[in-house]
């Protein structure tokens, strides 16, 4: 089953190799007993990547019975959640029955099972102690993965293994993602290196950050006055919180053609971790007139269109950071 997406951009966020292969030791050895690994960093360090990237890992997906993934909203309802895992281990998309014990019907679809289950984005005790209420701790050797931001959580969820807190990225490394997405298989100018090697330093190693930056010049020419006025926007940033983060989604979302602006504001107003059903996104654009009759094409192909620049332009984490 297809995991819940958050804003995964595996392809190209760098996840420390170490860090994998540790987690990936983790998972598949260790104590037969249930066993927490907990990846724990500020806001855009990368650890919904990281977890993703495990959980779809061959030796992980062939090393347990069942596997489920669930992003946890701060204003969730317990029962849907529990019933999101059951669908995912059950291989079905059922509704959730009222009058009925999800807990103890998880319980049992868990039980006697080497399972899987990954926690996105925890944010206080109670939901972690209600979430996995359910989950069996019989000697199979399963594992949840839990993911958040708060050190108190991942101090709580603790059963045998220490947090991982991730670490910035280097200097280094933060360059090779920028250069990448700026250029793809080429190779960085010279006469743009010094200045893109100093934008990648002012991202202060935050995986979002680098990438968020990398696509705004992406789409720009690539002169060293544009960039030099990157540097200038960067400058006074200081990446110590979510809403340093959030200034740097601010210049992406400055730099979408302004006939886009309206739809990604209407697109981010859904709520947080939800899904959004795309014919539903067509109808409601439709109707505020924010879809212009193009030459040669169709409504629902410029929709499509639409929807396709504002998702590369200012990535998903807009909707979710």
């Amino acid at each position: 089953m297809p995991v819940e997406s958050k804003s995964l951009t595996t392809d190209k966020i760098i996840v420390g190799f170490e860090e994998t292969k540790w987690i990936l030791r983790k998972l598949t050895g260790g104590p037969t007993d249930l066993d927490v690994i907990t990846i724990t960093g500020m806001p855009g360090s990368g650890k919904t990547t990281l977890a993703y990237k495990v959980y779809n890992d061959k030796s992980v997906s062939s090393h347990f019975d069942l596997r489920a993934w669930c992003t946890v909203d701060q204003e969730y309802d317990e029962k849907n959640m529990l019933n999101k895992i059951i669908n995912q281990v059950n291989g079905s998309d059922s509704k959730l029955i009222e009058n009925i014990d999800v807990a103890d019907k998880l319980r049992k679809q868990l039980y006697g099972k080497r399972y899987l289950i990954v926690l996105d984005d925890v944010w206080d005790t109670t939901t972690w102690d209600e979430l996995t209420r359910p989950f069996p701790e019989v000697e199979k050797g399963s594992r949840i993965i839990l993911t958040t931001r708060e050190k108190e959580v991942a101090l709580h969820g603790k059963l045998y293994t220490a947090p991982l807190n991730l670490r910035l990225l280097r200097s280094e490394e933060s360059w090779e993602l920028l250069e990448k997405r700026a250029f793809g298989n080429e190779i960085c100018p010279d006469e743009l290196l010094d200045v893109g090697k100093e934008i990648a330093e002012n991202c202060k190693g935050l995986p979002l950050v680098v990438d968020l930056i990398a696509g705004v010049i992406a789409g720009r020419e690539k002169k060293k006055s544009v960039w030099l006025e990157v540097v200038n926007n960067l400058h006074s940033f200081i990446f110590k919180n979510e809403v340093e983060v959030m200034k740097v989604i601010e210049i992406s979302y400055d730099h979408l053609p302004d006939h886009l602006k309206p739809c990604l504001l209407l697109f981010a107003s859904n709520p947080k971790d939800n899904a959004t059903i795309i014919y539903e996104l067509k109808a409601v654009w439709f109707a505020e007139g924010f879809v212009e009759k193009m030459e040669m094409k169709s409504m629902e192909e410029v929709v499509m269109m639409y929807l396709c620049l504002t998702w590369s332009e200012v990535r998903s984490y807009v909707l979710k950071a």
